[in-house]
């Protein structure tokens, strides 16, 4: 199975003791895959982040755990973006959430509600 996992919900797993980081830390104990889209990432990564908490963050993932946001990725996303006639805030989620719609992947997040309209999209969502 694979996951991929939102911007918030890396946060709050890395951030305090909740059940994001329990069940972050349960998954990377078992035989699944986590990623992250590179478009998360890029939320994350941009901070404030000191290098340590990225090395951490990073090392949940493979080494191809960053997925790319590729052009026919960026071409779906904008797709969905105009579909759902969606206010620009929401424009990274959407990229977001067809990233793991395209991967087969469960979207692990604490906003269920920033992915609807997203196609083929599987949701485990969690909220401390």
């Amino acid at each position: 199975m694979r996951f991929h996992v939102d911007t918030d919900y890396l946060i709050y797993a890395l951030s305090r003791q909740g059940p994001e980081r329990q069940r972050l830390l349960e998954l990377a104990e078992s035989s699944v895959e986590i990623a992250i889209s590179a478009v998360a990432w890029f939320e994350f990564a941009r901070g404030p982040r000191t290098p340590g908490q990225l090395a951490v963050a990073r090392s949940f993932f493979l080494e191809d755990g960053i997925v790319a946001f590729s052009e026919s990725l960026a071409e779906h996303a904008a797709d969905v973006f105009r579909r759902l006639r969606s206010p620009r805030r929401r424009a990274a989620d959407i990229a977001i959430g067809v990233t793991a719609a395209a991967s087969g992947a469960v979207l692990l997040t604490r906003n269920a509600r920033d992915f609807v309209g997203v196609s083929g999209l599987r949701i485990e969502e969690v909220s401390g």
